[in-house]
C-alpha cells in the first residue's frame, strides 16, 4: 500500500514517541492527532502519561520533544503537547511530486482495496416513471462513493436495482389499454403520460385499481402477454434512463431489478422457514421474531400471495454474495428507509448468513424547496435543463465580453451546470436535509460547483500563462506562508479521499477541494498587491517555475477531486 506524504511523517512522529516511551507504536498512532495550525501540524498530548510518569504533562511534553529527533519534522513542546511541523524542505517537493506523478489519479491507492469487492445499490428509479429530482442524492451519492472505492482499488459492482415488478406496472398496463398510443409504446415520455392518468383513476375508482392488480397477478403466474407487455415497458424505460445517466457520465456495471428474483423467492422464503422461521399472521406471511412496540412484521407474502419489497431484497442480498464475495454491500437509499433495511440486514443475520454484518445502509436525507408543477414530480432531466438554461446566460455574457475564450459555450455551459448541480448536493453532509436554491447553487462564488471549476480553470490558464508547467523547479524557493499553507491543503485529499471510502462520506472530498480553491485564490490574489509575490514573477525563471509547479499541483488536486465526485473540469472559464 503506497503512503501519502501525511502518513509518512505522522507514522514517523508515532514510532519516535513510541521508542522513547517504550511502548508499541500503533498504540501511539491513534494519539497523534492534527495539531493547531499556529503550533504545527501534528501533536500528541501527554496527559494520558501524566499518572504512570507522576510528572506534570508540560514537563513530560519538553522531555520528550528534548529526546525526539525525526527527519523533516521541526519537534518542540507548547504546554501538555509535544508538537510536529513539516520541515519545508523535503516537505514541499513531496508534496509537489506527489500530486503531478499521480496526476488525475492523485488521492488514490491501487493497493489499499486490492482483491476486495464492494457492491454499491443505488439510484434505482422506477420503470415507467421519470428520473425525479428527489432521485439526485442516491444517484450522485452512489456514483461518487463508486467512484472513490475504485480510487482505492477495489472491484466496484455498481447496481442500479430498478424498481421493475409490482401492482404499479400492472397500473401502466391497464392504462396503457385505455389511454395508450401502441405506436408510442417506445417512448417514455408516454408511458409516463399514461401511468400519471392510470394512477389517478385507481385513486377514485377502486374497480380499475383491482385491474391493475389482476394484472400484476398475471405477470407473477408468468402470463406469457402480460410479461411481454411488461417487457416491453421495461426496455422503453432502461432505454431513457439510459440517455439520463451518458449525460451525467455515469454507467453502471449492472441494470437489473426486482424482477431478476421473480420465482426465487419460495426458496428464500423456505430457507427462513428453517431459521429463524415464519409464521401467518392477519392472512400474511412475516418473519417469525419478536418484534419491538409498534414494529411492524417483516412480511414476506401479502394475503393475496403476492411477495413484497422485503422478500426480493433478502433474495438479491444472497444473490450478490454468491455472484461477487463482497467485502461489504452498500445500499444508497434514502434514510426514510432505515426501518427496511433494519430488518432485512437483521432477517439475514437470524437466517445465520456469516456475511450478514457486510451489509450496510449508506442513508441519506432529503432535499427540500424544490417546486412541483401541478403536483407532478419535477423531473431530474428537467432541472438539469433549467440549470443550463440559467448557465448559458452568464456564459454567453463573459464571452462577449472576452473574460471567457471557448469554441463551444453550449457544451461549457453543460459542463457548468452539471457541476452546480452535483456539487449543490455532494458539498451536504449525506444524513442531513438540505435546501436547494438556485441562486446559491449557480452561484460562480461561495461553496458551490461552478466555483471549484473555475478554480481549476484559473490555475490552467495560470499555467498556460507561464509556458507551461515546468519539467523542474527549485522547491526551496516556496517559502511564503500562502504557498505553505497550499501545500498542507494539496497534502489532505489522499488522507480525506480514505476517510470519505470509510465513512461513504463524499462531502469529506467536496469540502476539501473548497478548502484547496480558497487557499489557491489567496495565493494566486498576493501578486495584485507586490509584484515580486506573482506567480509569473518577472525576471526570476527559477522562482517562477517553483510557483507554477505549485500551481499544478493545486491543478491536479482540484482535477482529481472533481473527477471523483463525477464533476466536469472545463479547461476555460
Amino acid at each position: 500500500m503506497s503512503t501519502s506524504v501525511y502518513s509518512h511523517y505522522r507514522a514517523a512522529f508515532a514510532q519516535a514517541l513510541a521508542t522513547a516511551l517504550g511502548v508499541p507504536a500503533a498504540e501511539i498512532e491513534a494519539q497523534v492527532k492534527p495539531a493547531e495550525p499556529a503550533h504545527g501540524d501534528l501533536s500528541f498530548a501527554t496527559f494520558p502519561l501524566a499518572k504512570a510518569q507522576k510528572k506534570a504533562p508540560p514537563a513530560i511534553a519538553a522531555g520528550l520533544a528534548q529526546a525526539l529527533s525525526v527527519p523533516g519534522l521541526e519537534i518542540k513542546a507548547v504546554g501538555p503537547y509535544v508538537n510536529a511541523r513539516f520541515a519545508p524542505l523535503p516537505f514541499t517537493a513531496q508534496v509537489i511530486d506527489a500530486a503531478r506523478g499521480a496526476g488525475n489519479r492523485y488521492g488514490g491507492d491501487e493497493d489499499a482495496g486490492r482483491g476486495k469487492t464492494v457492491v454499491i445499490d443505488y439510484s434505482s428509479p422506477n420503470i415507467a416513471k421519470p428520473i425525479g429530482f428527489h432521485h439526485i442524492r442516491t444517484t450522485f451519492l452512489g456514483h461518487c462513493i463508486a467512484n472513490i472505492y475504485r480510487a482505492l482499488g477495489w472491484r466496484v459492482e455498481g447496481i442500479n436495482y430498478l424498481g421493475d415488478w409490482g401492482k404499479q406496472f400492472g397500473l401502466v398496463a391497464v392504462g396503457f389499454q385505455e389511454y395508450g398510443d401502441p405506436a408510442r409504446i417506445d417512448d417514455m415520455a408516454h408511458l409516463v403520460e399514461v401511468y400519471v392518468k392510470a394512477n389517478k383513476r385507481a385513486e377514485a375508482e377502486p374497480e380499475f385499481d383491482e385491474k391493475a392488480r389482476a394484472f400484476f397477478r398475471r405477470m407473477e403466474a408468468g402470463d406469457a402477454e402480460a410479461l411481454k407487455l411488461w417487457n416491453q415497458f421495461r426496455e422503453t424505460s432502461i432505454k431513457g434512463f439510459k440517455k439520463i445517466y451518458a449525460r451525467m457520465g455515469i454507467e453502471f456495471e449492472h441494470i437489473e431489478g426486482e424482477s431478476r428474483y421473480q420465482g426465487k423467492m419460495d426458496a428464500v422464503i423456505e430457507q427462513i422457514a428453517q431459521k429463524p422461521g415464519v409464521k401467518e399472521s392477519q392472512g400474511a406471511l412475516i418473519v417469525d421474531l419478536p418484534y419491538a412496540e409498534n414494529e411492524p412484521p417483516i412480511l414476506l407474502k401479502k394475503n393475496d400471495g403476492s411477495t413484497l419489497y422485503a422478500t426480493r431484497d433478502l433474495a438479491a442480498a444472497q444473490d450478490r454474495h454468491e455472484r461477487f464475495q463482497f467485502e461489504k454491500s452498500l445500499y444508497v437509499v434514502a434514510q426514510d428507509q432505515a426501518l427496511h433495511f433494519r430488518q432485512v440486514f437483521r432477517t439475514l443475520k437470524e437466517m445465520g448468513l456469516p456475511w450478514a454484518d457486510r451489509a450496510v445502509h449508506v442513508a441519506f436525507g432529503r432535499i427540500h424547496g424544490m417546486s412541483t408543477r401541478k403536483g407532478q414530480v419535477v423531473q431530474l432531466n428537467d432541472v438539469l435543463d433549467e440549470a443550463k438554461e440559467r448557465v448559458s446566460v452568464k456564459v454567453r455574457e463573459n464571452v462577449e465580453a472576452g473574460r471567457i475564450q471557448t469554441d463551444d459555450a453550449d457544451a461549457l455551459s453543460e459542463q457548468i451546470a452539471l457541476g452546480a448541480i452535483a456539487f449543490g448536493d455532494l458539498k451536504h453532509k449525506r444524513a442531513s436535509d438540505y435546501t436547494f436554491d438556485w441562486d446559491e447553487v449557480l452561484s460562480f462564488e461561495g461553496h458551490t460547483g461552478p466555483y471549484l471549476q473555475y478554480a481549476h480553470a484559473r490555475a490552467v490558464n495560470v499555467l498556460r500563462k507561464g509556458g507551461g508547467a515546468p519539467a523542474s523547479y527549485d522547491a526551496a524557493l516556496l517559502t511564503l506562508p500562502e504557498e505553505q499553507a497550499l501545500l498542507r491543503e494539496i497534502m489532505r485529499l489522499p488522507e480525506v479521499v480514505r476517510d470519505a471510502a470509510e465513512q461513504y462520506e463524499p462531502s469529506l472530498v467536496a469540502r476539501l477541494l473548497l478548502d484547496v480553491a480558497s487557499s489557491l485564490s489567496r495565493y494566486y490574489t498576493l501578486g495584485n498587491q507586490e509584484r515580486d509575490k506573482r506567480i509569473n514573477v518577472e525576471g526570476n525563471d527559477a522562482l517562477r517555475s517553483a510557483r507554477l509547479a505549485l500551481i499544478d499541483a493545486a491543478r491536479v488536486t482540484l482535477a482529481a477531486g472533481l473527477t471523483l465526485l463525477g464533476i466536469p473540469t472545463p479547461d476555460n472559464m
